[in-house]
């Protein structure tokens, strides 16, 4: 009877115990973003109150098309890459906190923008102007 009553002691305190350790698995994770993210033909923007990862996006641009480019934190930083694969990039700025500029486009092609957050809280946005509109 004892040993009956010692079980279901050790299956009550190992389901307690299972309960405890899967609620704690949850808490203290690492969020890497939060936020909203929107990639189309205008181009691509970001709004985070966290960013600490590689985003990216991939446009087609042509030649002597532009892009305004706005960075804007009030945390944190950004890494920006803009440029085709396998060749240099058309712009590289590291440690970025507040910027903006326009970017030409040297040739007709499929533009990668990487952006790697550094605990950053903020928006970026790469918006394409086409030549037709200048």
């Amino acid at each position: 009877m004892i040993k009956r009553g010692l079980t279901h002691i050790t299956i009550i305190l190992s389901a307690i115990l299972l309960v405890i350790c899967l609620l704690l698995s949850g808490c203290g994770g690492k969020s890497t973003f939060d936020g909203s993210r929107t990639s189309d033909e205008t181009g691509f923007r970001m709004e985070y109150s966290i960013l600490d990862k590689e985003e990216s996006a991939e446009l087609k641009l042509t030649k002597d098309d532009q892009m305004q480019v706005h960075i804007s934190h009030t945390a944190g930083n950004v890494d920006v890459i803009v440029g085709q694969k396998g060749e240099e990039p058309i712009y590289k700025g590291t440690a970025q906190e507040n910027a903006d500029f326009i970017l030409t486009i040297p040739k007709t092609g499929s533009y990668q923008i990487s952006v790697t957050g550094h605990r950053a809280k903020g928006e970026i946005s790469f918006t394409c102007i086409p030549l037709k509109e200048k």
